[in-house]
């Protein structure tokens, strides 16, 4: 069986080193709508280029198109998707049910990959997008080896796991704490890594620790790549499009190898940027052991110890080869870094390199036996060879007022090419295969080298090397065109509404964490609550025979509950934030649609616009208005490293940072963190119920007297839209995203 590697490009100098160092398919992305949207990403002239070469080499490329997408970016990113389809892209990474949908109806010859953004946790996850025509799944890196074999087992589905690079806290597009810190969100691809940041970790207001506590170390399943093929995953995924060239040709090449049983040394994934290694919740890591809290960047390679000093330079006990240009980190009592401009041996002679004792002049003191540590390895060669290339041959025909024909026989395909004038007769020197030859290896960065050429010219011809290099890049062009496989079959046609609209009257409903809370909507006549089994989680789902109302907080629970329950609720978790996400949810067995968190109220006014325009009636959507907003849900335990498992239920655990304060919460071995203050948009309910007849209140740590206190205000305030007295309390509350637009 063929494994696909699967190899990152932030560029496309990273996209050579992907496609000549092994990776079977690339994946990357253009200016917009891509999950890094600070990578350097691609032109779509470099994606063209990319295009062509990988399709030279029978390799694929995957665009990533896996941002939530507001309503005002619907029209941008479907024209984007049409322009890469009719470019030639095999396949598309999506996240964005509005834009999964419209790949699928209008791209017949190019894959819907559903990205890890979506959320893809078990069987039923993967069984809902089976069932909408999806080609492949990209499972969460929280997935065990165990359930990515059941989900085989049972379905019919290409799977794409991650097996190498930096790994997110939390589960993938289930993240708000960048975007409520900063308002550049994680889940838009702009994501401003607050979890790479110290904090302290508090139980009942006593510090047991500062640290890195939601600084993941990074993946490295290279010894556990077996258990995978055994397991029949059908692509294996580096992570790493903000990693440089170097990076990705390490990594490629030496995951190349060991997929191929091939000679493989894992010491050389030590020489490239990484942090601490983890072989992840894929292999069941220690969840306490999956964070390095006293690390959060470029751990790099081991290579000795600081030694004594000798004047005005310092000895290196080195046991692996340092180089100059290479760029090393001392463990003093802090970090030093630098990069070697000029090596010693023990006779001060200079020397380029050394594996054993040498001098170097470090220009500070350091403590003898702090560790030496490679980041950056200056010897990795990233000329692409001319033995990776395909060897052509090239056939030249012509005569006396005829124009050069250049032949090329590639893959069982003729191509020609044909010059702008016609040859004369040569009055000096004629036309030989020096000069033949000499123009056309001029092939450019195509995956080709000229091997020879056939020359069947008539004798004595002559033709200006301007018109022989025309019929070669005529002859290229054809090349290319070919293997760029641009395709012309988009499918036009406008989706037609069958969804009515659920003229029920203004509903408050209500999610409870505790028997207290629910007990108390009961008493304040709360009817549609959202508590214990009728409540499907986002992680560790369980499923009962609830016919009435249920909320679900993941795909796997539409699946399982449409046509089975009087009304069906997705939450909030499910990203939605456009007409058409909310129109194909609806489509899809959803009976009504909880909008993501992270909308304004003008994108939420401008989302009820663009479904009414275009469906000509009302969405069936749900808008939360008040709670504890869950910034994180990470199956990662910051507590256990600190001996204090099975304590969870028992104290009050909490991060801080230098301005805020972050609530944690455990349930089944799961950690949700929550920010402090809580959302309520009680003062902003008249403009909010222009879009919407139902609002949620979300109830978290509230005690029973709290919860009734809420109710009867929100009660209050619908009474009297209109009244001045004001609810909100600035100190302990936010209006979150409701006047703030995220990037």
């Amino acid at each position: 069986m063929k494994y696909e590697l699967l190899s990152p490009a932030g560029d496309y100098s990273c996209f050579l080193q992907a496609i000549y160092n092994g990776a079977d398919a690339v994946y990357l992305a253009v200016d917009k709508f891509g999950a890094r949207a600070y990578a350097k990403n691609f032109s779509l002239e470099d994606l063209e280029k990319a295009l062509i070469l990988a399709h030279e080499l029978k390799k694929k490329i995957y665009v990533t198109v896996n941002t939530m997408l507001k309503e005002n970016e619907l029209n941008d990113c479907k024209s984007l998707i049409k322009t890469l389809y009719e470019m030639g892209v095999d396949g598309l990474i999506l996240s964005d049910l509005s834009m999964i949908n419209y790949v699928i109806k209008h791209c017949p010859n190019m894959e819907a990959h559903i990205s890890t953004q979506a959320g893809l946790k078990d069987l039923l996850d993967v069984s809902f997008f089976k069932e909408y025509g999806a080609n492949r799944c990209v499972i969460a890196r929280e997935t065990n080896i165990d359930e990515i074999k059941k989900i085989k087992e049972n379905i019919d589905m290409p799977l794409e796991v991650f097996i190498h690079g930096a790994l997110c806290v939390s589960y993938s597009g289930g993240c708000l704490f960048s975007s409520m810190l900063s308002l550049r969100s994680g889940n838009r691809g702009r994501c401003s890594q607050n979890c790479r940041r110290e904090y302290s970790l508090y139980k009942d207001d006593n510090l047991l620790g500062k640290g890195y506590f939601l600084s993941m170390r990074d993946l490295n399943a290279s010894n556990n790549l077996k258990e995978l093929k055994n397991a029949f995953v059908d692509s294996f995924k580096i992570e790493g499009r903000m990693k440089d060239s170097e990076y990705v040709k390490m990594v490629t090449s030496e995951y190349r190898k060991k997929l191929d049983d091939n000679n493989y040394n894992p010491k050389y994934l030590d020489t490239i940027f990484h942090r601490n290694y983890t072989k992840g919740f894929l292999f069941n890591e220690d969840r306490g052991n999956i964070v390095d809290i006293n690390k959060h960047t470029n751990e790099g390679a081991l290579i000795g110890k600081i030694g004594k000093k000798n004047k005005d330079l310092t000895i290196l006990k080195l046991d692996k080869e340092l180089k100059v240009g290479d760029r090393i980190r001392i463990n003093d009592e802090l970090d030093y870094y630098f990069t070697i401009d000029k090596l010693y041996d023990l006779n001060n002679k200079e020397i380029n390199k050394s594996s054993s004792s040498c001098l170097v002049n470090i220009y500070k003191d350091m403590k003898e036996d702090s560790l030496i540590y490679k980041m950056v390895d200056s010897s990795i060669d990233l000329t692409i060879p001319n033995s990776a290339k395909k060897e052509i041959i090239i056939k030249c025909y012509g005569s006396i007022d005829k124009p050069l024909k250049l032949v090329c026989r590639i893959d069982g395909i003729e191509f020609n090419g044909f010059s702008d004038t016609n040859f004369v007769e040569a009055s000096n020197k004629p036309i030989d295969n020096e000069v033949l030859f000499n123009q056309l290896k001029k092939l450019g960065e195509s995956s080709f080298i000229l091997k020879k050429i056939e020359n069947y010219l008539a004798p004595n011809l002559f033709m200006t090397i301007k018109s022989i290099n025309e019929a070669r890049r005529d002859l290229v062009n054809n090349i290319n065109n070919y293997y760029q496989n641009k395709k012309n079959d988009f499918i036009e046609f406008e989706e037609t509404n069958n969804i009515l609209y659920n003229n029920e009257p203004l509903t408050i409903s209500a999610y409870c964490t505790t028997k207290e809370q629910y007990d108390a909507c009961v008493k304040c006549g709360i009817k549609d609550i959202y508590y214990g089994s009728n409540h499907i989680k986002y992680v560790n789902p369980e499923y009962t025979n609830e016919s009435n109302l249920v909320l679900v907080s993941n795909y796997g629970g539409i699946y399982n509950y449409k046509n089975k329950c009087k009304r069906l609720v997705s939450d909030y978790s499910l990203n939605v934030g456009n007409s058409e996400a909310v129109y194909n949810l609806l489509n899809s067995g959803v009976d009504i649609v909880t909008l993501s968190y992270e909308l304004s109220i003008n994108n939420i006014r401008d989302l009820y616009n663009g479904y009414v325009k275009k469906y000509n009636n009302k969405p069936n959507i749900e808008i939360i208005t008040y709670g504890n907003q869950l910034l994180m849900t990470t199956k990662y335990c910051m507590i256990k490293k600190f001996g204090e498992c099975g304590k969870c239920d028992k104290h009050l655990y909490y991060l801080k940072d230098d301005k805020n304060k972050f609530l944690t919460y455990r349930e089944n071995c799961i950690t949700y963190i929550y920010n402090e203050k809580k959302l309520n948009l009680i003062d902003e309910l008249k403009e909010i119920l222009k879009y919407t007849n139902r609002i949620r209140l979300q109830f978290t740590a509230e005690n029973s007297d709290e919860v009734i206190k809420v109710i009867n205000n929100y009660k209050e305030k619908l009474s009297n839209l209109d009244s001045c007295k004001k609810y909100f309390n600035e100190y302990n509350e936010t209006r979150g995203y409701y006047k703030r637009e995220i990037l």
